[in-house]
């Protein structure tokens, strides 16, 4: 048997197991599993070439950020609303991603937040596109926020609470190719389907939601473009920030 194939049975065997098993996948220093060599990480980092950093680890370099919510704390970019505010609260990437598959490490406690994709922000509160949603009953899903303001794939609330790790951290893979999108938490796709209505560009980004107190947490995050990504076209909104 080759070596190649070998790999590939290896995998098979251990997908399976992971599909079988919800919490198989659930740590983030594990292995991966669910989209070929791309799904795959180890210690946070993708074992395929082609994958670029986004986050150094000790700076908000490269992020549009709303100041006095945002900040590096121990290896990991954090939002934290300090209580309960009307508005909502972004940061988002300084480049356009159309085409590409992202992989990060997520960790929320509090109302909601998400993992931001072909976003077409207006203001740090008002940023309509894609969030890969996090919070009681909506991880795994996607949304389109601000603009149809519609759930556009759902994952069930019986199979969320089964995969997520509540307050500690997670992992999301996302992949989307013109309207083909793709999701995995922890491992175990959640959604897989075609959007042709959804913005078709923009930033990647992070929110803290309207209402109740919430801190979201996001490291280890890896962006594989699969068309090349253009500079921002998302406005820089004026400083002092919403309350």
């Amino acid at each position: 048997m080759k070596l190649s194939s070998f790999r590939w049975l290896i995998l098979g065997f251990v997908a399976a197991a992971a599909l079988t098993c919800p919490h198989a996948g659930a740590a983030p220093d594990a292995v991966q599993l669910g989209a070929g060599p791309d799904g795959i990480v180890k210690d946070g980092k993708p074992v395929e070439r082609g994958w670029k950093s986004l986050f150094d680890g000790k700076s908000l370099k490269g992020w549009v950020y709303e100041k006095g919510y945002w900040e590096v704390r121990d290896g990991a970019i954090v939002g934290d609303k300090k209580g309960s505010t009307p508005h909502h609260h972004y940061m988002f990437s300084d480049r356009d991603y159309s085409d590409f598959a992202l992989h990060i490490d997520v960790k929320m406690s509090g109302y909601n937040s998400g993992v931001c994709t072909r976003i077409q922000p207006k203001s740090f509160d008002d940023v309509p596109g894609y969030q890969v949603d996090m919070g009681e009953g909506y991880w795994g899903c996607l949304w389109d926020e601000h603009h149809r303001q519609k759930k556009i794939f759902d994952f069930p609330k019986e199979q969320q609470e089964q995969l997520v790790r509540k307050e500690d951290w997670n992992h999301y893979y996302v992949r989307m190719e013109g309207p083909h999108i793709q999701i995995y938490l922890n491992g175990i796709k959640t959604a897989d389907g075609e959007d042709p209505e959804g913005f078709p560009s923009g930033p990647l980004g992070f929110q803290l939601c309207h209402g109740g107190n919430t801190v979201a947490s996001f490291k280890n995050i890896y962006v594989k473009p699969l068309k090349p990504a253009g500079p921002s076209t998302a406005p820089k909104p004026e400083d002092p920030p919403v309350p």
